[in-house]
């Protein structure tokens, strides 16, 4: 059953994941990174289940460290001095916290771009962007697609060639590399066989022959324009506080952090609203369900 975040219009989807990512990236402040991060891990856990949260914290925190252990070995920026690496370069104290924001902000990123994943589908994609590219609007939807599909059929071959090789030998890491090249091998030639499928179906559906007509049942309500409006004005802001240094944090040559003032607080405020959007909007729809359920 779709509710609250997944039945919002397309734009404001796309709206909202955009101004989560950008702001994240561009502005790389920590209180924003942090923000950013737990918001990415509870609509995770809210959306996927706790089990899925654990696989993606898992990729998360072999990414983090690291990035955390290579950042003060090639970067030796910064005047606090800790210690001399073998190699006689410096290691600085601001070097590893710009390590530890790279590192969520990857993190970060990782993130959204997994729950971008399940909420953009191909539809979705085709309605935004398939008058101004359609072809490009088509790859994507295509790809997103392809790769769920990928990742389903190579668990069954997998599947089945444990199940066929568990008394072969003895050796289980040389059975596990049988099994993994025959996989790859099994999937490369369903990828030919399924493009060639696809090709087939797309020329003989008029793919091509004349001017693409769009279906779709999406409709501007007035709270996605009011969603829109909101967080246009939420990016103003936090750009606006950013240029003038309201929320200002720099790691080289020294850690500098500018953000206890009323206005810094407030842009906090409203990011953590945000970035938390999503999960407000499923759990409103979620207690209005609950409650007309409760007037049966």
């Amino acid at each position: 059953m779709k509710t609250g975040f997944s039945t919002l219009h397309p734009m404001v989807q796309a709206m909202f994941f955009i101004s989560c990512i950008s702001v994240t990236m561009l502005i790389m402040h920590p209180v924003f990174l942090i923000i950013s991060l737990i918001s990415s891990f509870i609509y995770l856990v809210y959306s996927y289940g706790f089990r899925q949260f654990l696989k993606m914290l898992k990729v998360d925190l072999v990414t983090s460290v690291i990035i955390i252990l290579v950042n003060p070995l090639i970067s030796h920026g910064g005047i606090t001095f800790i210690a001399y690496l073998p190699s006689g370069n410096p290691m600085t104290l601001e070097s590893i916290l710009f390590g530890c924001a790279a590192a969520m902000l990857l993190s970060c990123t990782f993130n959204w771009f997994f729950c971008v994943s399940r909420v953009m589908t191909s539809d979705r994609i085709i309605y935004l962007f398939g008058k101004i590219a359609p072809k490009l609007a088509l790859m994507i939807s295509m790809i997103l697609c392809f790769s769920g599909k990928f990742s389903g059929h190579y668990r069954e071959v997998v599947t089945a060639q444990q199940l066929l090789y568990r008394n072969s030998d003895r050796n289980r890491l040389f059975r596990r590399l049988k099994i993994s090249v025959k996989a790859v091998s099994s999937m490369i030639q369903w990828s030919l066989e399924n493009s060639i499928d696809t090709a087939d179906s797309m020329k003989s559906r008029g793919y091509g022959a004349g001017k693409r007509t769009f279906y779709h049942i999406f409709r501007m309500r007035t709270k996605d324009v009011i969603l829109l409006v909101w967080m246009l004005i939420t990016d103003i802001l936090i750009v606006s506080a950013f240029y003038r240094e309201v929320i200002f944090f720099s790691y080289y040559p020294v850690t500098q952090i500018t953000c206890e003032n009323t206005e810094s607080y407030f842009i906090y405020v409203i990011y953590i609203f945000l970035c938390m959007l999503p999960v407000i909007a499923d759990r409103k729809e979620d207690i209005k369900w609950k409650y007309l359920r409760s007037k049966i």
